[in-house]
């Protein structure tokens, strides 16, 4: 006959349980952000650089979603589906139906445009999954096609434009 285990396995047992479940809504919303878009209107092709650059935008944007209490859902297992599209930003609401097969409750889109090396601009849009409705939005200018700029962009626009305490 077997022992029982003891009450401290148990409750390593649970807690690793735990550790291993994705979190639950209560905990915050559950949003997938979508990798982010470079759509140029400038003649020149786009670079590794901005490639790069626009990975480590990702990457800080994500963060900043963290820190404002989002549940961050991977979108990788909807990865296929995604790239079915040429854009998700112009796909009529797509990108809400891949959200909620990820079991999202919210889904962001975001994208960098470049005009020239000079000016650029960042776009951030977040979506209600079941009902459709748009719940956070903004964008804001940006000069100079460097990291410390984008970086600076992507602050301002989710601090200072897309989150900004609303004055009445």
């Amino acid at each position: 006959m077997k022992s029982p285990a003891s009450p401290s396995a148990f409750l390593l047992f649970l807690l690793v349980l735990a550790a291993a479940l994705p979190a639950r809504a209560a905990d915050g919303v559950r949003l997938v952000l979508f990798p982010l878009e470079f759509v140029t209107t400038s003649m020149e092709p786009v670079r590794d650089d901005e490639r790069a650059r626009l990975r480590l935008v990702e990457a800080e944007l994500r963060r900043l979603l963290a820190a404002k209490g989002y549940v961050l859902v991977d979108p990788a297992p909807v990865a296929a589906a995604t790239d079915a599209y040429a854009s998700l930003r112009e796909c009529g609401g797509c990108e809400l139906e891949l959200a909620r097969a990820l079991g999202a409750e919210q889904a962001a889109l975001a994208w960098v445009g470049k005009t020239s090396n000079l000016i650029l601009d960042m776009t951030l849009r977040i979506g209600e999954v079941e009902s459709g409705r748009l719940v956070r939005k903004g964008s804001v200018a940006i000069r100079g096609n460097t990291d410390e700029s984008w970086l600076r962009g992507i602050r301002y626009l989710v601090e200072n434009v897309v989150f900004a305490e609303r004055r009445s």
